[in-house]
């Protein structure tokens, strides 16, 4: 079977750092991927995002009701969300299928039927050298089946001593060429990777799954040696946005997106993910030194809303009578800030104002970044049909003891923002004029 390699290098969207050590994976049928050293067969019956559909038009649930429903065990809720992670070009489509555009469905492995009907040729030494070269952990067979019946498939073992030899052809054990399998490989330091042997008209997909960011999978087809650059976003957090114009979006302004959803989860395990130029901008930095201080690595509200301001390039460092660690500091007044009031025009990257009536400073700040779903840093899942679309990093006390109960980076609604105002007396949202500008 003649054969091909697939190549790539595998880099963070936000800032094109290569990604070092990590496993990509390709899923193929099996028999594309019977010289590949490592390669793994899929459980049957598991359901994966691996079938092509190609031809369809509709939305999600029309999509659903003729292509899913009582054909995958799958649940309605899996698959909504699963078709916006695993096509995110459907986002960009108002995420409605369009039937020149092909997208990644999902579908149950086949079986994996063993037959003997591999032949191999050039191959010299014992069933046991055999078996650990071409069988084992490659094909669902114990060593005692393999060795009995590599006999009775291959009567001219016996008459060699059962020895195999390197101008003789021979038999041996594989699954069924339909069954999905999957071979791995890791990163260089420079993110680089290499699958060699590969069928020539393999179909499958490459595979990026690491924890932090968000999931890839890139359709491919070997009929040559190919090259595929594999972009991830995210950053540390499991969390991908899932604005229905992301792409279209300016890039400073995804970057906005990108830094808020880096941040979800425990406020200590993001400030030690940060860069140093970015921790420096949280107020617990001063106390970094000192893990018993109860501003130990504190990221207070504000400081969310500035770092991800300043890590899209922006400039947070205008006079307003207040600092970026205060909620102040994003009242509305700053030449470099307007404030809007329609209802109907939100935009990534605004900054929703909390205060009290007759306080001299805003109290609370939070950051609008539009839809997202995921699992962030400390395992919270936000489901996109929760509606998620603004973080926030609080400043908590028990009054009874002094001591810091804080929630974290967490995620809210603009809604619950809009009607429960935090627990203050007013909101108002304001937006950079630098990103009024790009929008």
């Amino acid at each position: 079977m003649t054969s091909y390699s697939i190549t790539g290098r595998v880099v963070r969207t936000i800032d094109l750092a290569p990604l070092a050590n990590i496993s990509v994976r390709f899923i193929s049928q099996a028999g594309y991927l019977s010289n590949v050293a490592n390669r793994s067969l899929l459980p049957a019956g598991q359901v994966d995002w691996t079938r092509s559909l190609t031809g369809f038009s509709g939305t999600r649930w029309e999509c659903w009701e003729q292509q899913i429903n009582g054909k995958v065990a799958i649940a309605w809720g899996d698959f909504r969300d699963g078709a916006l992670i695993y096509n995110p070009h459907l986002s960009d489509d108002g995420r409605v299928f369009h039937s020149d555009k092909t997208y990644l469905m999902p579908e149950v492995s086949p079986a994996q039927e063993v037959s003997w009907t591999r032949q191999i040729t050039g191959f010299a030494g014992s069933r046991w050298d055999c078996w650990v070269q071409y069988i084992d952990k490659r094909v669902p067979i114990t060593w005692e089946l393999f060795r009995d019946n590599a006999l009775i498939h291959n009567p001219q073992l016996a008459a060699d001593g059962r020895l195999f030899q390197t101008a003789k052809t021979y038999l041996i054990p594989d699954v069924a060429p339909v069954a999905r399998a999957a071979c791995e490989v890791k990163t260089d330091a420079q993110g680089n990777y290499r699958f060699d042997n590969i069928g020539a008209g393999a179909v499958g997909l490459l595979e990026v799954n690491v924890a932090g960011y968000t999931p890839v999978r890139v359709p491919v087809i070997v009929n040559n040696t190919i090259n595929q650059p594999i972009n991830v976003r995210g950053g540390g957090s499991g969390v991908r946005s899932a604005h229905p114009s992301y792409n279209a979006l300016h890039p400073k302004v995804r970057a906005i997106i990108d830094q808020a959803l880096f941040m979800l989860g425990d406020e200590k395990t993001v400030y030690d993910a940060l860069p140093t130029n970015l921790q420096q901008m949280c107020y617990g930095s001063q106390f970094a030194s000192n893990p018993n201080h109860q501003y130990y690595k504190d990221i207070v509200c504000a400081d969310l809303v500035s770092i991800c301001l300043a890590a899209a390039g922006f400039n947070v460092n205008w006079n307003s009578g207040a600092n970026p660690h205060m909620a102040q500091h994003y009242a509305p007044g700053p030449a470099t800030l307007q404030e809007i009031s329609d209802a109907n025009d939100w935009q990534p990257g605004d900054v929703l104002v909390f205060g009290n009536n007759g306080a001299a400073r805003a109290g609370h700040v939070t950051l609008y970044v539009g839809p997202f779903q995921g699992t962030d840093r400390s395992g919270t899942n936000y489901a996109l049909s929760a509606n998620f679309d603004v973080i926030e990093a609080s400043m908590n006390f028990d009054l009874a003891n002094g001591q810091r109960w804080g929630l974290g980076n967490i995620a809210t609604t603009r809604q619950q923002c809009l009607q429960g105002k935090r627990g203050y007396q007013w909101v108002k949202r304001v937006r950079l004029k630098e990103v009024a500008a790009l929008i």
